[in-house]
């Protein structure tokens, strides 16, 4: 039987931020082919990047969910670039240690963090590609220019006689590529 800290057992017996989130703006699933441990891990990103909300699953031993607990922890109302700062020893040191056996547990959940916000970022570069090919190809978007991107949604600023309806077009047109709704909203 391994040694563990209280504090490990604690997230253990009582994981913090169990469960997933509806429409993520970043999404991971990560394994680890040592033990079989899987983890996947939802982000929720604000205007500033800041995490705002963040929620994992985990398959695995105490080791895995306690990571993945402290893990949120640790990231939860961070920065993007402060989450990265977030490594590995880090969360096994967060958690008083762990048996070297089962370090590897803390090196998925890093994984997993690393993985969901470059999946949040791979979606506002696909955002971003496709509210410049609907600028193009939706009539009168052309003088459209886009502010903000998001996972979910595409800000422009610019003018038209009836925005509301071309927002509604531009939006149907980057939903259709991308397979996603997207909300779009255009400000003078």
């Amino acid at each position: 039987m391994w040694k563990y800290s209280d504090k490990l057992m604690d997230h253990f017996v009582n994981p913090r931020n169990v469960g997933s989130i509806e429409n993520p703006d970043g999404h991971s699933q990560v394994g680890s082919p040592v033990c079989g441990d899987a983890m996947t891990l939802d982000i929720s990103v604000d205007d500033d990047d800041r995490i705002v909300d963040v929620k994992f699953r985990t398959f695995g031993c105490a080791g895995a969910i306690a990571s993945a607990s402290a893990l949120t922890e640790m990231i939860a109302g961070k920065t993007l670039e402060e989450a990265l700062q977030v490594k590995n020893r880090d969360i096994a040191d967060y958690l008083g240690g762990m048996p070297e056996e089962k370090y590897h547990c803390s090196v998925m959940g890093h994984e997993a963090l690393r993985d969901a916000i470059k999946d949040y970022r791979s979606k506002i570069a696909e955002v971003e590609a496709e509210a410049a090919r609907a600028c193009e190809r939706v009539p009168g978007a052309a003088g459209l220019e886009l502010l903000r991107a998001r996972p979910g949604s595409a800000s422009f600023r610019g003018s038209s006689d009836s925005p509301e309806e071309l927002a509604a077009a531009v939006a149907a047109a980057i939903t259709e590529a991308l397979g996603r709704k997207i909300d779009v909203e255009i400000a003078r």
